[in-house]
């Protein structure tokens, strides 16, 4: 899929020369917990005051927030939304001693980069880390922790899991406190399937039409986020059929207009050639990442480093409730 492994390791290594070009030093969660607020407060001077310009070079970031107050749209709006409970289309939350962590779809253009006349577009979903616990990152190509390399190993595990259930159609209950609780306010009942409570969470949508806004391409390229029906069809179709497998990747920095770590995942046949150049996968910078942690000793500088665990069959995640261990759906 995408890059081939030399070339991903290539890529990492110029984002690296750019991150540590800067004159501020200092691990991904260290800044990022130090400058990123959780409200709508500008941002602008602190991102360039830190030299994330260095790294963030699209012409699609959005330095302040712009809108009405309380609906802002920035290059933090997908941080501060999910840390303030307020992600608009959430299908898991787990919750563990690293913190919480939220699978949602995108809004925006799910499935944009997927090119015209895709039929999986709704199946396009993202994670990332919506509480201020442990680590956190803003690239996960960047420079990493063993720590932060391990925390982007659990939210590809987590991502899995999220795809697992959309598949079975989970009740909701399975999806954690914060689905069940989205359910309750649409009036939807817990014992309703993940796949339709989402219907009904893009049936709600307000201001589909603002920023980011909201639309949902069939293959036909005919927007049908409006037609709960069409919606339905598309989902059930999509994450019923055994012949498309999972892909799981990141855009590289100069492509990012948010400054949070979400890993994609989408439901394919293959890789459209339009996102081979953009959209790298994740697993290979897993495996480059663990390769580098094992012939480098992490610096005593990076307190909350530790050794990189062994890979299960496996991952223990509690949705909200309790402790449980769920079967991850097999890696691509």
């Amino acid at each position: 899929m995408g890059l081939s492994g030399s070339k991903v390791s290539d890529q990492m290594g110029d984002v690296a020369g750019k991150w540590n070009s800067r004159d501020v030093k200092g691990t991904q969660s260290e800044l990022f917990w130090r400058i990123v607020p959780d409200d709508e407060s500008a941002f602008e001077t602190a991102f360039k005051e830190n030299q994330l310009d260095y790294v963030f070079t699209s012409d699609k970031l959005v330095y302040n927030p712009v809108g009405a107050p309380g609906k802002k749209y920035n290059l933090l709006h997908l941080w501060r939304d999910a840390v303030n409970g307020k992600t608009a289309l959430p299908v898991l939350e787990v919750m563990s001693e690293r913190g919480r962590y939220v699978v949602m779809m995108p809004l925006g253009a799910p499935g944009l980069h997927l090119g015209d006349n895709h039929g999986s577009k709704g199946t396009h979903l993202i994670v990332i880390k919506t509480s201020r616990d442990g680590v956190v990152t803003f690239n996960d190509l960047l420079p990493t922790t063993e720590t932060e390399t391990e925390d982007f190993e659990y939210r590809l595990r987590i991502l899995e899991t999220a795809y697992s259930l959309l598949k079975k159609n989970a009740p909701l209950e399975e999806c954690g406190s914060m689905i069940v609780n989205k359910a309750k306010e649409l009036g939807v009942e817990s014992q309703v399937g993940i796949r339709q409570l989402l219907v009904t969470m893009i049936d709600h949508l307000p201001d589909k039409g603002g920023r980011p806004g909201f639309t949902l391409m069939n293959e036909d390229n005919v927007d049908i986020s409006e037609d709960t029906t069409k919606v339905s069809q598309m989902l059930e179709r999509v994450f019923t059929d055994p012949s498309l497998k999972l892909f799981k990747a990141i855009q590289p920095p100069s492509e990012n207009s948010q400054v949070i770590a979400h890993i994609h995942g989408f439901l394919l046949e293959e890789m459209p050639e339009c996102m081979k150049e953009t959209y790298i996968d994740c697993e290979e910078i897993l495996k480059i990442k663990k390769k580098y942690h094992s012939m480098v000793p992490s610096p005593s500088v990076e307190p909350h480093s530790e050794p990189e665990p062994e890979l299960e069959d496996s991952v223990e995640v509690d949705r909200g409730t309790e402790l449980v261990r769920t079967d991850t759906v097999s890696r691509t």
